[in-house]
């Protein structure tokens, strides 16, 4: 809850300065490697039943070129449950030659929802590790 009041205590500065910008999934509008890393924050997974697993692919794709590393957080679906398309998305992607890891994290919104995958083009090397609990 704090990181979400400093989040939006800091909106309108950050829209004013441009830090923020309107972009729309699966293109981004950044030059490749921009980023350091990309989080895709209760979205690709949480609509699981909204989206075909399709989306997710192209948009991890997206993000990997944009950054270093693609992070998606939580890999629950809006009823708390685990995506059906967490599976399919990372078998497409390794089999597009990315690596991946479902990796802890010490921050969770949802019960059960403390998971993140991390995804990177193979020939991208890892920079940091998320802490575990």
């Amino acid at each position: 809850m704090a990181t979400m009041r400093r989040f939006l205590d800091n909106f309108p500065r950050g829209i004013s300065e441009e830090r923020y910008r309107t972009e729309e999934l699966p293109t981004l509008g950044f030059e490749h490697g921009t980023f350091d890393p990309a989080l895709c924050s209760h979205f690709l997974f949480t609509y699981s039943e909204q989206l075909s697993a399709d989306f997710p692919v192209s948009t991890i794709e997206e993000m990997c070129r944009v950054a270093y590393e693609a992070r998606v957080f939580p890999l629950l679906d809006y009823a708390g449950e685990p995506s059906s398309n967490l599976r399919p998305v990372v078998g497409e992607l390794r089999a597009r030659g990315y690596r991946s890891e479902m990796r802890r994290v010490a921050y969770e919104f949802q019960p059960g929802g403390n998971r993140l995958l991390s995804v990177s083009s193979a020939a991208t090397p890892v920079k940091e590790q998320v802490p575990s609990r």
